[in-house]
């Protein structure tokens, strides 16, 4: 019965929001600020701002809306990240206009009203960056294979052999970060390739669309 219950609100929820004024992009964007009205927008989503703050551009055939603050009405408490929305996606949202800062046009705390995945769902996370993580010039492959040899070169000899696995993440900033030996050898040996892997210098970060994101790597040390 509760499940029954819990589908017949959604469905309500559903039928509510379809029941809302539809715009075009260029419509919304000459309303009133003093407009409180939700309306309803379509369009592809032509690029993802930030992942943390739910924000992304809404292109249709009239321009170019930011929406900022989406919400998932169908699943309460999943972040933007959990929604699954890539470049390339066909999403409606609901959500008022507003200016934020006296000159930015948005759609503020909009709410998710359906998604039709695009060609890049298809694709890998690895695929769909503009750039993958580059260490001194090189990029992807070539970077990290660059990578494993500076590691080798600052390597202080310790007595033993062996090979270490070490899992860690280029961050946003390009700092290398969560150093973690994933597959040990001996303490002196996992201590000083931790070490080493530490204290890298910065990488430039991967990019997708345009934003720096996080990209992890596992690389082997041999001593």
């Amino acid at each position: 019965m509760r499940k029954q219950a819990l589908i017949l609100l959604f469905l309500a929820l559903g039928a509510s929001a379809l029941a809302q004024p539809r715009l075009t992009v260029r419509e919304f964007l000459k309303l009133s600020p003093s407009d409180t009205t939700s309306y309803l927008v379509s369009g592809v989503v032509e690029k993802v701002r930030s992942t943390s703050s739910g924000s992304f551009y809404l292109k249709d055939a009239t321009g170019t809306l930011l929406v900022y603050g989406l919400a998932d009405p169908a699943h309460p408490g999943r972040n933007f990240s959990q929604m699954d929305i890539v470049k390339g996606d066909t999403l409606t949202v609901l959500g008022r206009f507003t200016i934020y800062g006296g000159n930015t046009l948005e759609m503020k705390d909009g709410r998710l009203i359906s998604n039709h995945h695009g060609p890049e769902h298809n694709m890998s996370f690895y695929d769909r960056l503009d750039r993958r993580p580059v260490f001194q010039g090189k990029e992807g492959h070539e970077g990290l294979e660059a990578f494993k040899q500076w590691v080798q070169s600052h390597l202080k000899p310790q007595g033993a052999h062996g090979t270490v696995t070490v899992r860690f993440v280029v961050g946003r900033n390009g700092g290398v970060q969560e150093v973690q030996v994933t597959r040990k050898a001996v303490p002196a040996l996992d201590l000083e390739a931790e070490r080493v892997v530490k204290s890298s210098p910065k990488w430039k970060p991967a990019l997708s669309d345009g934003q720096p994101v996080r990209m992890p790597y596992t690389i082997e040390v041999k001593f």
